[in-house]
């Protein structure tokens, strides 16, 4: 069994998972301000680009807000490393320390 993370450890990991999802949360705006540069060029209609608005708050920005709440910051910090929106570099050799046991785990699921 592990030890409890201290308050510094916890505090660590959510500014990990802060970090992922502004990442991952820019990257799905960013799909977005394509779909508001059709509609400025006239390629969509404004009824358009608001159905593809609602899609994005139903969707990708519904699922990040659920995915980093917070109450799994370790595993959602683990998968983020291992999907690449974090670098291993930037987590830290500690953060990487108490993720052993995650990041092995989705690493042999993905495998």
């Amino acid at each position: 069994m592990t030890a409890p993370l201290t308050k510094e450890q916890k505090r660590q990991l959510r500014e990990l998972n802060g970090l992922a999802y502004e990442r991952e949360l820019a990257a799905e705006l960013t799909k977005l301000e394509v779909e508001f540069a059709r509609w400025r060029a006239g390629e969509v209609t404004p009824f358009d680009l608001e159905r593809t608005i609602h899609v994005f708050h139903q969707g990708p920005a519904r699922e990040l807000y659920t995915r980093y709440d917070g109450s799994m910051s370790e595993l959602m910090v683990a998968s983020a490393i291992d999907r690449g929106v974090l670098s291993e570099e930037e987590a830290g050799p500690e953060a990487i320390g108490l993720l052993a046991d995650q990041l092995a785990a989705i690493r042999k699921f993905n495998e």
